[in-house]
């Protein structure tokens, strides 16, 4: 049975824990058990040492989940492991030695996209020619996308100034990169590709802070290694420095999904190597996937590693439906046919929706099964990145916009926009800002927000406060109860942080929702809706993959590119089975009603193709 399994290791496994000494690469296929590994090593490493160990992670949940792992057994987790993103690390520590790269204090991190694209498109404006282009761009919003592209591609690039004046040729595009550097500046804000530059600049300008962090850190690892671009990798070397070789680097080529953030596995498989001659093991061993998802999963990706020792059959069905609501509706009968059952030999303890994710290539493929989901009142949620809020209400906006004033009067982006929500005259001064407020409930925020302490300790009773006043007052109902469900996640966020430090400040409350290490990593009720992107990384018994036809998966932009947009799309496809540890359904719609109101038929994705051979018995693979 599976619980068998997943407590003894496999020889291999055995290995990989037991390497203590010199660089280790672990290449392990989807369900060969790498988190555990991972984990049994670091829990094996850290009573063999008195000093830390670094475990880097792609995602704040799967940090969580290694160290929900280590917490039992390991007491004072905190002061013996950093486990968290490049980013989180990179926050750490120009939180400690940020004035050897020139800060005077914790820049504001410019985490949303909206946020970022409106300081691009201010610096396109201080460069001549790029705004008599952008005046005539039909698609402004594409530009943007593009421009900041070309600014995450430098900033991965590590350049120095002389470097960065040789790479970009031009007056032109020298200008509009340091138009958009000092926008930031001047604002004392950095964005996420600034966090691993300036430690990488840090690192390499001061290497007695280097060699600290190197002293520091007996053993590193990194896990979905398959995932690192050229700034993480070499941040990782200007802290080794050749000279530290206790490092661990865990992924899955078959399962890069990030290429559009420069990574490549390349960096794992060719530059780790060469650079590490590390001990190469394969876990080519799956104890997590049926042999029926297995099965599917080979004729995505034929040359992907063989997998073997798979124990159990689970199940495997391609549906093709006339149009989408007849997908919603197969995809729901489904769904009640699982939960009657209740129990499955393949399945451990009770089927519930919980056990259950539905996946698809973009969000508008749920459209109409969202409907059939509340007509059934069958419990959803959607599986969100980390990151800050996403406020609906007024109110929570001008909260969250006065916060950011509040803690960096400098930022002139998100104090226009204050003003602007308000409708008053520009001040950053919220005391000022409350006096002129026409509106009451504004006003009152204001004044929340700019009695707020420093540490914090006064944020929970004032939005409690907030939240009575909301209650007894003559606003309509639906509104009232988002604001309050809006404050009630602001509670929940600061908790989170609250509980995991001792030094407790808004600003550091504020960078570490920026970087996603607030959220819970409690599970949400119901069946978990998600995009493929948003799913890397993690499984369920039971998965759903909707909207498989040609054009929506693969997705009709990488058909027109071709070249290594259908090779990423591939992958996508290649993650999105293996999500899938039992059971697997994949359905097509053979009419779709497209944006433009047309009905469109779709021919069944590309990826699919090999189901469609007949096998002997003159019967479908899989194709209902």
């Amino acid at each position: 049975m599976v619980d068998t399994l997943e407590i003894r290791l496999s020889e291999k496994q055995q290995q990989i824990v037991s390497h203590q000494e010199g660089a280790i690469l672990v290449r392990a296929i989807a369900g060969s058990g790498k988190t555990r590994v991972l984990t049994e090593r670091i829990k094996k490493l850290l009573p063999l040492t008195k000093r830390k160990i670094l475990a880097i992670t792609f995602t704040n949940k799967a940090g969580a989940e290694i160290k929900e792992r280590l917490e039992e057994d390991i007491p004072n987790i905190n002061e013996r492991l950093f486990v968290g993103t490049f980013h989180g690390f990179c926050q750490n520590i120009l939180q400690n030695h940020g004035a050897a790269v020139g800060l005077k204090k914790m820049p504001h991190i410019f985490e949303n996209q909206e946020d970022r694209l409106k300081l691009i498109e201010q610096a396109i404006e201080f460069t001549p020619s790029y705004f008599e282009h952008f005046k005539k761009e039909k698609k402004k919003k594409q530009f943007l996308y593009r421009a900041q592209g070309f600014i995450s591609k430098i900033k991965r690039e590590l350049c120095t100034t002389d470097e960065i004046n040789t790479i970009l040729e031009n007056e032109d595009r020298l200008l509009f990169y340091s138009s958009y550097q000092e926008i930031l500046q001047s604002q004392n804000a950095i964005d996420f590709d600034d966090l691993i530059l300036l430690v990488y600049q840090l690192f390499i300008t001061n290497p007695k802070i280097a060699a600290l962090y190197r002293r520091s850190y007996e053993y590193i690892f990194v896990d979905e290694a398959q995932d690192l671009n050229n700034a993480q990798y070499q941040l990782l070397m200007a802290l080794t420095n050749g000279e530290h070789k206790n490092i661990m680097l865990v992924g899955d080529p078959n399962q890069s999904i990030y290429a559009f953030n420069g990574s490549s596995s390349k960096y794992m498989e060719k530059d780790f190597i060469k650079d590490f001659e590390p001990l190469i093991i394969d876990l080519n061993e799956n104890y997590r996937s049926s042999i029926a998802v297995v099965e599917a999963a080979k004729k995505i990706m034929p040359n992907a590693d063989p997998i073997t020792n798979v124990v159990l059959q689970g199940d495997f069905q391609i549906h093709a439906a006339s149009d989408e609501e007849k997908e919603a509706e197969w995809v729901i009968s489904k769904i009640q046919t699982l939960i009657n059952q209740e129990y499955h030999a393949d399945i451990e303890g009770i089927i519930s929706y919980e056990k259950i994710t539905i996946l698809a290539r973009t969000k508008y493929v749920f459209n109409q099964l969202e409907d059939l989901l509340k007509a059934h009142a069958i419990p959803y949620h959607y599986k969100i990145t980390s990151g800050s809020i996403k406020f609906e209400t007024k109110y929570m906006k001008v909260f969250d916009l006065a916060l950011r004033v509040k803690l960096n009067p400098l930022d002139a982006l998100h104090c226009n926009e204050l003003i602007h929500l308000i409708k008053t005259d520009y001040s950053s001064d919220l005391k000022i800002l409350a006096e002129r407020a026409e509106n009451n409930y504004n006003k009152k925020m204001l004044q929340l927000v700019d009695n707020l302490n420093e540490n914090g300790s006064n944020l929970k009773p004032s939005l409690n406060h907030f939240k009575e006043i909301i209650k007894v007052e003559d606003i309509d109902e639906n509104e009232k109860k988002m604001i309050i469900d809006e404050i009630d996640e602001v509670i929940k966020h600061w908790l989170n942080y609250a509980k995991r430090t001792d030094n407790k400040s808004l600003h550091r409350f504020k960078n570490a929702m920026a970087l996603g290490q607030t959220h819970s990593s409690t599970q949400n009720e119901g069946i978990t809706l998600s995009t493929v992107h948003t799913m890397k990384g993690q499984e369920n018994e039971i998965i759903f993959i909707m909207g498989m036809d040609d054009g929506t998966f693969p997705y009709y932009l990488a058909v027109r590119k071709a070249g290594i947009d259908m090779v990423q799309e591939k992958n996508n496809a290649y993650v999105a089975f293996t999500r899938a540890k039992r059971f697997l359904y994949v359905t097509w719609p053979k009419k779709r009603m497209m944006s433009w109101g047309d009905i469109s038929n779709r021919p069944i994705s590309r990826f699919l193709k090999p189901f469609q051979q007949t096998n002997s018995n003159g019967h479908s693979n899989g194709i209902t």
